[in-house]
């Protein structure tokens, strides 16, 4: 059975999520627990100040953009299947076509994902989580809170966040007939995906933190990214960001 990722691969995917999407409309989430949540904000920022920095620096130091790239499509690729499920759940039957095809285009002609020919070719890739499909089917996402490691997150996307777990074949699959090296090969995975992602935000994490108040900037954010993510990109951009002044606009990025 697969386990949780490493606490870094955890917070890179939480720095990713929040750092990557295009902001929509200024409607902020409700934080009822602001207390408890800037103090695991600031042992998550120390986390990643004394951990997974360094260890990111290193893996840079070592690793050409060639390599990484690789090792972002391979990963992005793994995410089909949990993708497709959710596509499906939502109703989505043109961008689950597209995914289905890029998952069968990347895997065979792309060589296990390694490379990612379908963006070539116009199927471009998109994200969905079950978080996402809870939205859609309008539950609430409930407050806003912080988990150690975790990052931001909501009761909707924790609950998504396992759901996703759950139906994700590698969760299930066995990958060397040994639990240990099983185990040794998803934690491989998770800490390689975490030190790619960290490198590849680099400059927007350290935006967000060069902010007057980091805690509330990244608080907007995952609101407004979530939004924009449960929409499909469908919001209204002159929306985005009221109220946070001096915040840049963060590229887009795909794990």
């Amino acid at each position: 059975m697969k386990t949780a990722l490493p606490g870094a691969a955890l917070l890179a995917v939480a720095l990713a999520a929040c750092a990557s999407t295009p902001a929509a409309g200024s409607t902020d989430i409700a934080d009822p627990y602001e207390g408890f949540n800037r103090k695991m904000y600031a042992f998550n920022n120390g986390l990643d100040k004394y951990a997974l920095d360094p260890a990111a620096t290193a893996y840079k130091t070592v690793t050409p953009e060639f390599a990484r790239d690789r090792v972002g499509d391979f990963l992005s690729n793994l995410r089909g299947p949990v993708v497709f499920a959710n596509d499906v759940l939502q109703g989505e039957a043109k961008r689950a076509g597209t995914t289905f095809a890029r998952f069968g285009i990347n895997t065979t002609i792309g060589v296990l994902g390694l490379w990612d020919p379908a963006s070539e070719i116009g199927l471009e890739r998109h994200r969905e989580d079950f978080g996402q499909t809870l939205a859609v089917w309008g539950v609430e996402s409930g407050p806003y809170i912080v988990m150690p490691v975790l990052g931001p997150t909501t009761p909707r996307d924790l609950l998504g966040f396992g759901v996703d777990r759950a139906i994700d074949p590698l969760t299930w699959v066995q990958l060397d007939n040994d639990s240990d090296s099983d185990l040794a090969i998803r934690a491989g995975l998770g800490i390689v995906g975490a030190l790619n992602a960290r490198v590849r935000l680099e400059d927007q994490i350290n935006t967000l933190n060069a902010q007057p108040e980091p805690y509330i900037a990244l608080r907007r954010i995952y609101s407004s990214s979530r939004q924009a993510e449960i929409l499909n990109g469908k919001v209204d951009d002159e929306a985005a960001y009221d109220d946070l002044p001096d915040f840049d606009e963060f590229e887009d990025y795909e794990e």
